[in-house]
């Protein structure tokens, strides 16, 4: 059997672009024991990802060399099954590698139920997905977000910014977001419901902050890193706490960070694979959010095996709002 696949033809020289990526006929083997063999119907590509491409494995998956082919969250239908927890049919959660069809082993999969829409499909990689997960476990369990809080939140209309805006404001929260361009500062203010946004573009993002949060900022969450990360160590009250979710600019460490000293700060950083014991408090809750019509999905969505490559580049220059899907029905 074959299929078509994305692997990384050349490593970057500088930004990543959709020419390092190709696309490829490829063999696929049958299930064995224990295995599924699955159609993707959706993709959310991961900023995580980039750090790995040319590099090292982390907590989040191998290095990326030449000749191989990424994996991102996505949901799949079940084709085939050697596993009588799933049958043809069946749609589940779980991470592919960047190709039509797969086989991988059932006790990577999370079965979910049959959606009524296509936007409630597309919520499973979105704000019940892995990015809402790691926003609401970056806020509740390592921010230990506070309805007196300030919370000011970098990369704030990337897929777990965005998520990160509405649980805080669902939490009761004061929301500063931080974007990169004057659309994504109205959608967090007119749709995502932030009480002030800026445009890092607009000046100094120090000068920024301080005149949104004339009173401090008791919360950031950081999905960035360099410039904005040592603004939020200038404008953070004594005691603020710092969640470090992300670097999607591989900056250098934060030349201010005797600031933590000075203003006796915490900065905690996170991986949400290491605790899916919160995933059912977080689908508990943030589920009733989405039913009550307390927060919505946010993505851009492309359709194509050979939009892969587009979707992820364009995600990583700031190019998308919300998270980045392809869709591959």
């Amino acid at each position: 059997m074959t299929t078509r696949e994305v692997r990384l033809t050349s490593l970057p020289h500088g930004s990543i672009t959709a020419e390092n990526f190709g696309v490829f006929d490829a063999d696929m083997g049958r299930a064995e024991s224990g295995q599924v063999r699955v159609r993707v119907r959706r993709l959310g590509v991961n900023a995580g990802l980039a750090g790995r491409i040319g590099g090292s494995a982390t907590a989040y998956g191998p290095g990326i060399g030449v000749g191989d082919v990424p994996a991102s969250d996505a949901i799949v239908e079940v084709i085939d099954s050697t596993d009588p927890a799933f049958r043809p049919g069946d749609l589940a959660v779980g991470k592919s590698p960047w190709r039509i069809e797969s086989v991988l082993d059932s006790a990577d999969l999370r079965a979910i139920p049959r959606p009524k829409s296509d936007d409630e499909l597309t919520s499973y990689l979105t704000i019940l997905g892995h990015v809402g997960f790691t926003a609401y476990t970056g806020l509740t369990q390592f921010g230990e977000v506070r309805s007196s809080d300030v919370v000011a939140i970098s990369g704030a209309a990337g897929g777990v910014g965005s998520c990160a805006v509405q649980f805080a404001k669902a939490r009761g929260a004061t929301v500063i977001g931080i974007a990169g361009s004057a659309q994504k500062v109205a959608l967090l203010t007119d749709v995502l419901g932030a009480d002030r946004a800026i445009n890092r573009h607009d000046g100094a993002v120090v000068d920024q902050l301080r005149h949104a949060a004339p009173g401090g900022i008791d919360l950031f969450y950081d999905n960035v890193g360099g410039e904005q990360l040592e603004a939020a160590l200038e404008v953070l009250n004594p005691h603020g706490r710092v969640v470090i979710c992300g670097a999607i600019g591989q900056p250098a460490g934060p030349a201010n960070y005797r600031n933590l000293i000075y203003q006796e700060l915490t900065m905690r950083g996170f991986t949400v694979t290491a605790h899916e014991e919160g995933r059912p408090a977080f689908e508990a809750e943030v589920g009733a959010w989405l039913r009550e019509g307390v927060v919505q999905s946010v993505h851009t969505l492309y359709a194509g095996l050979d939009r892969i490559p587009d979707a992820f580049a364009s995600m990583l220059s700031g190019g998308t709002t919300g998270r980045a899907i392809v869709t591959l029905d």
